[in-house]
């Protein structure tokens, strides 16, 4: 097994480092006289992420930019400025910003405005470049009726989020949900998806579906599997939605609805097994809902308005300060802004993982998920959590629908972590049954081969056990070389409750106990204990599993994946 790096290089050529070594204010060009070159400009985005048309939020403008770059030397710092118009500054002037991210969460924004935001770069000599402005973001608020915050309505032919436009042949309601996602009031005729969904050598791409099944059957991209197509993990045509939709061949899309078109990865990216870049839901209702309320999960037929942003009980979280190494909510929310799409069981549904909304594989997507309710647990404001908590809720909701609706992720732990403390934390911020119960209502076991009764819904719980004498001198049911040495030890065993045969005493016997499995799992395993949890995970063997792992493995990548997690877990696990 191996881990892929990135590694990012300052290069400084000669001129430069003697400039900078010469202890002189103005560094040198590659001819050896002063500086005087300005720094091309770059692209600026709006929002924390990828570039955002519209907004709901009325007092906050943010942004990103890139490709600011200077010929002889770094960039030094950089200043931003926010107008009601390309390239003005009325409501904010130029502000010197060191990092090429901002936001600034002080203004008063109007409903229906678009705001614009200017970058421009300064390299060590104090030279400036030339001024770059995004594309704008409007803000839209929803109005209306069915408590959804007074004012007019808004109204709109033509839809877009995340690369995705949606056009309908008349003006409907339109609004954002809590996470920003889209809903529209309908029923509606859709007369084109951008980009259209057609076929390239074969390959049908950029595919939509309506209310999907999560059972891995399918209608986004035609090589979603691969290889491993077989059964019910297939492409299906007739659940591609958006296949000839035009003027003359509207889809209509019925109130009670979830739209989810996605645009395909046309250039395979060469450490993701996903077919698919992005994904976007928009949901068709029958009327508005209340201004915070967050989307019904997209799978399934039950689009039921059951949560909103002013149930959550920030006082469920911790409090704990932040260890070296803590990001920031703002640089974590983008990684939960789009929809984490997630509807096929087991550890195939890495092929249908965006790769703009999320890591394809389960040890890289738990450690990102762990991160974000760690840091949810640490003692930065709600404000400042806000983004951050909205985007992990939404996918806590959307996880449990995909469970209730016939979804599964269990046995390969390495592939099926990461979906059941989601539903845990967004349960309990928002005091929901079905999701703070599912410990309780899937509940975990093992009983031995060849029973019916093993529990296989979640990776963690299916590979995590403790070690029992199952008959007279045999432990385990006589798998994995155990002995009355080993009698309660908390162990894992890849596909435990499926093929217990795979089980092995041996620590490093099976690569994956290292490589991929628990060294994800520390930060939703610290979190739960902070949140008190752990009886509601209802799964002991998990907790002292990871005590058992967090102190057999030396530290390194192979302990945590995400080195700031083993800080936390080494400064906060004695207390907790």
């Amino acid at each position: 097994m191996s881990r892929l790096h990135c590694h990012c290089l300052l290069i400084l050529t000669a001129a430069t480092a003697a400039a900078c070594g010469s202890g002189g204010g103005v560094h040198s060009n590659s001819g050896g006289g002063p500086d005087l070159d300005p720094p091309t400009a770059g692209t600026v985005r709006d929002g924390n992420g990828n570039d955002v048309d519209t907004q709901t939020s009325t007092s906050t403008i943010g942004a990103n930019w890139s490709g600011f770059v200077d010929a002889e030397g770094p960039i030094d710092h950089y200043e931003w400025a926010i107008g009601s118009s390309a390239g003005a500054t009325d409501l904010q002037d130029w502000t010197v910003v060191d990092s090429p991210i901002a936001a600034n969460s002080t203004l008063t924004l109007s409903n229906g405005v678009t705001y614009f935001v200017s970058v421009r770069a300064y390299d060590l000599a104090g030279n400036v470049s030339p001024v770059a402005t995004s594309d704008g973001v409007q803000v839209m608020t929803a109005g209306g009726g069915g408590g959804g915050g007074g004012g007019n309505p808004v109204m709109a032919s033509s839809l877009s989020q995340w690369g995705v436009t949606w056009d309908f042949d008349v003006q409907h309601q339109v609004g954002h949900f809590a996470n920003g996602d889209w809903w529209v009031i309908g029923p509606v005729n859709i007369v084109q998806i951008t980009p259209a969904s057609t076929v390239v050598s074969g390959r049908t791409i950029n595919g939509s579906m309506v209310n999907p099944v999560p059972n891995g059957t399918h209608g986004y991209d035609s090589t979603l599997y691969g290889q491993y197509a077989q059964a019910q993990y297939v492409y299906s045509a007739a659940l591609n939605v958006a296949t000839g939709v035009s003027v003359s061949q509207p889809l209509r899309v019925l109130a009670g609805s979830s739209l989810i078109s996605s645009i395909s990865q046309m250039t395979p990216d060469p450490v993701s097994f996903s077919q698919l870049s992005t994904a976007a839901v928009l949901t068709v209702l029958a009327a508005p809902p209340a201004a915070d309320a967050f989307r019904p999960p997209y799978a399934g037929t039950d689009k039921t308005i059951r949560f909103r942003e002013s149930q959550l009980d920030y006082a469920r979280l911790g409090t704990l300060a932040p260890v070296a190494g803590t990001p920031t909510p703002a640089s974590l929310a983008p990684q939960f802004a789009r929809v984490w799409l997630d509807h096929c069981p087991s550890w195939i549904s890495r092929f249908m993982h965006p790769v703009l909304n999320m890591p394809d594989y389960g040890r890289d997507f738990t450690a990102a998920m762990g991160s974000g309710v760690l840091v949810a647990n640490m003692n930065f404001t709600n404000q400042q959590k806000r983004d951050m908590v909205l985007g992990l809720v939404q996918i806590g909701i959307d996880t449990c629908g995909n469970l209730l609706n016939g979804c599964n992720w269990g046995s390969v732990s390495s592939q099926c972590a990461g979906r059941k403390f989601p539903m845990l934390f967004a349960g309990t911020l928002l005091s929901a049954a079905d999701m703070q119960n599912v410990g309780q209502t899937y509940p975990s076991g093992y009983f031995g081969p060849g029973s019916p009764n093993n529990a296989s819904w979640f990776g963690e719980d299916s590979s995590t056990f403790y070690v029992q004498q199952t008959s007279a001198g045999v432990y385990n049911w006589g798998f994995g070389g155990y002995s009355a040495s080993y009698l309660n030890l908390p162990e894992w065993g890849n596909y435990h409750a499926t093929v217990i045969a795979n089980d092995n005493a041996v620590w490093g016997a099976d690569p994956y106990r290292r490589c991929c499995t628990a060294n994800a799992w520390i930060g939703e395993c610290l979190a739960a204990r902070v949140m008190g949890l752990r009886t509601a995970w209802n799964h002991p063997a998990f907790f002292d599993y990871m005590d058992r792992y967090m102190q057999t493995e030396p530290a390194g990548w192979t302990q945590a994946w995400v080195p700031w997690h083993a800080t936390a877990w080494n400064t906060y696990r004695p207390q907790l």
